[in-house]
């Protein structure tokens, strides 16, 4: 800094010298020399210091510049503008609360002229419009130019607007029909929204309609609220939900569908169903397909003389519809592809006989293909009801959730597994809380347990979490065959079963199969991998207090033995060998 130091004196000196010449001499201090010489100090004082604030305006200026030159070179500022806009999209789309995103679109708007230049420049940063101040709705609408619309009214749990208020923001979006891809309304009173629903929406490609609350509102199909909305024209809808909300089957918007959701409606005329397969007919290429809380006021029907195809439907879900013949009617007019998931709910209508819920074989083979798919079954029992889910090696395949009294009706739902739908490729069974009253129940149970294991012998792998003991019990019996010859992997779960069974259970299957006669290959040697594999080789305990570090050693000496306690915090720990 010393070399600098006579720089810069000589810079204050130029500089103070060129604001003292320009300063007006006070001519009255000239009689007073010290007066003379007071104000002349003075008026260099005030040059100097009009000097440095000159110099620091001129140096905040020059660096701000500088500053401004170094960042339009750093790598963000480098980008495309097409490439930035599209980060900052993702990144106002990344906040699951709107009024966040907004906040943080308009803070990006406010990082520099460039970002605001880029934000201003990129309508559909500003194309997604929920409940916010009607001043802040205006000015996003405005912002988003001619992008298409994804407009949000979501009342359900908010307070609702009044009515003059709600008729300025349907004014607003109404006069931009032509630029709606999304139009969501959850809203108790659709009545004040109609007229938004009367212009041609050439480009909507989702639609959710919902007049919940949920469990309270109900449509009817002799309605006329919608007859014709959206002047019948809507050529790019994909995505359609209505929730207590009647559009008759007949309305061309259920064409060309790829989602399609219904809720809460009643239909009181027979026709309503032979015009809903119509209208899957109408979309071929559906993809999802969801009907809950449905009340057919008449009689079953005859259905389409053959099932309706639709093959590429991923998800078919089928809950709480009435009277109880509803779901059995839709899937034995339905044909789906292997690969799609199933979900079925219902109440104690429905009761646990999965024959009257299911297509009668072997028409499930052909309606509901995915079911013979099945490698892995769970079954859970809960206090009044059971809960049914079947997958394949990459991909869930069905859930069932049935209203039933399990003291009744579970030794029933499992006598009819394997009976309705074969599983020819099962080979993972979990079963959870097979625990009834009584000794006699359990019992049966137990003894329904077994003639479901016999009819399937390709299963490898078994769990059981809080079962009673006469449920594990069978796989030590011989007689008359040995069930789940195959059984690799066992797991117990908080279950009741004595170590000492347990162990008898181990030392019958981890000794080797015996071969039949037809297999000499197997017992000359050259199969031998074929005859390990159907040994139990592994055993999972888990939160069973009856073991001891000795019986856990027992069975370590016999096949690999996992240990696991849970303590009351629910952590957990393992031992194995």
């Amino acid at each position: 800094m010393e070399s600098v130091s006579p720089i810069v004196a000589q810079l204050h000196k130029a500089l103070t010298d060129e604001l003292r010449s320009r300063q007006v001499l006070d001519p009255g201090s000239a009689d007073d020399p010290i007066q003379a010489a007071r104000s002349n100090l003075d008026e260099e004082i005030k040059a100097a210091e009009l000097a440095f604030r000159a110099y620091e305006a001129h140096s905040s200026r020059e660096i701000e510049a500088l500053r401004r030159r170094r960042n339009q070179l750093a790598p963000v500022l480098r980008l495309p503008n097409e490439t930035l806009s599209s980060t900052l999209l993702f990144a106002v789309r990344g906040f699951e609360k709107y009024t966040a995103g907004i906040q943080c679109l308009f803070t990006i708007a406010s990082v520099c002229r460039a970002w605001r230049d880029v934000a201003l420049g990129c309508p559909s940063l500003w194309a997604r419009l929920e409940r916010v101040p009607l001043p802040l709705f205006s000015l996003l609408l405005a912002r988003s130019k001619q992008a298409p619309l994804d407009i949000i009214f979501d009342q359900k749990f908010a307070l609702p607007l009044e009515e003059n208020e709600l008729s300025e923001y349907i004014a607003l979006i109404s006069q931009h029909a032509h630029q709606w891809r999304t139009l969501i309304f959850r809203y108790p009173v659709f009545d004040e929204i109609m007229l938004s629903l009367l212009s041609s929406a050439p480009h909507l490609e989702v639609l959710v309609l919902d007049g919940g609350p949920p469990f309270y509102a109900q449509a009817i199909d002799s309605s006329t609220l919608f007859p014709h909305s959206f002047v019948d024209h809507t050529p790019s809808l994909r995505e359609l939900t209505l929730r207590a909300i009647f559009i008759p089957f007949t309305h061309p918007i259920y064409s060309n569908l790829v989602k399609m959701e219904l809720d809460h409606i009643e239909y009181v005329k027979p026709g309503s169903l032979r015009e809903f397969f119509q209208a899957l007919e109408a979309s071929p290429l559906l993809e999802e397909l969801a009907l809950g809380f449905l009340l057919f006021s008449f009689p079953s029907v005859a259905g389409p003389s053959s099932p309706v195809s639709l093959p590429r439907l991923q998800t078919l879900k089928l809950l709480f519809l009435k009277p109880s013949w509803a779901p059995t009617y839709f899937l034995s007019h339905l044909s789906i592809p292997p690969s799609a998931y199933l979900e079925l709910a219902g109440d104690t209508e429905l009761g646990s006989d999965l024959s009257t819920i299911l297509p009668p074989y072997p028409n499930t083979h052909y309606n509901l293909p995915n079911l013979s798919s099945i490698t892995t079954l769970v079954i859970q029992v809960q206090a009044v009801a059971y809960a049914m889910s079947g997958s394949s090696r990459d991909k869930d395949l069905f859930v069932f959730e049935l209203s039933a009294d399990p003291l009744e009706e579970l030794a029933a739902m499992i006598s009819n597994l394997g009976r309705v739908f074969p599983m020819p490729l099962l080979d993972s069974v979990a079963f959870g809380y097979f625990h009834l009253d009584s000794d006699q129940a359990n019992l049966e149970l137990a003894a329904v347990c077994r003639d479901f294991f016999d009819r399937h012998p390709t299963i490898k792998i078994l769990a059981c979490k809080d079962c009673h003991e006469s449920v594990l019990e069978i796989l030590s019996t011989t007689t008359p065959s040995l069930i789940c010859p195959r059984l690799q992997h066992l797991t117990v779960e908080r279950g009741a079963l004595s170590p000492q069974r347990l162990i008898e259970i181990v030392e019958l299957r981890a000794k080797p199969r015996k071969t039949t006669p037809g297999n000499a290959e197997a017992e000359n040697g050259g199969g031998s991998d074929s005859v390990d594999d159907e040994r139990l080789s592994q055993v999972v305990i888990v939160s069973c207090p009856q073991f001891t570090e000795a019986h856990i050693s027992t069975l370590r000496e016999r096949v690999q033995t996992e240990y696991k306690e849970r303590d009351f915090l629910g952590s957990d720990e393992y031992e194995s060998e």
